[in-house]
């Protein structure tokens, strides 16, 4: 599944609620989590069937920004992080 996330929950990390086929459950975000960030929930996905164990399920990150307030575009604009990261460093050129 995609699970949207919001900023604060992909930076911070922390507890969320994840609806699943059989329920709701808590789930734990990492603190610096980014999209695509895939995590599992064991026992979570297709429920048990036949003799089978119910089957894990992935849910991948999608951070959404949303429309950003005053605070964060000042916040970001000002903001002068300790390592900076190329998100795009490991591309091929395009030359």
């Amino acid at each position: 599944m995609t699970l949207p996330i919001s900023l604060s929950e992909a930076v911070l990390g922390g507890p969320i609620e994840v609806r699943t086929p059989r329920g709701p459950v808590k789930m734990q975000i990492p603190p610096g989590s980014d999209s695509g960030t895939e995590l599992r929930l064991r026992g979570r996905g297709v429920p048990q069937s036949a003799g089978h164990t119910a089957g894990d399920l992935y849910a991948t990150l999608r951070v959404m920004i949303g429309k950003p307030d005053d605070a964060l575009s000042d916040f970001v604009r000002d903001w002068k992080p300790h390592d900076v990261v190329n998100p795009r460093g490991k591309m091929e050129s395009v030359a």
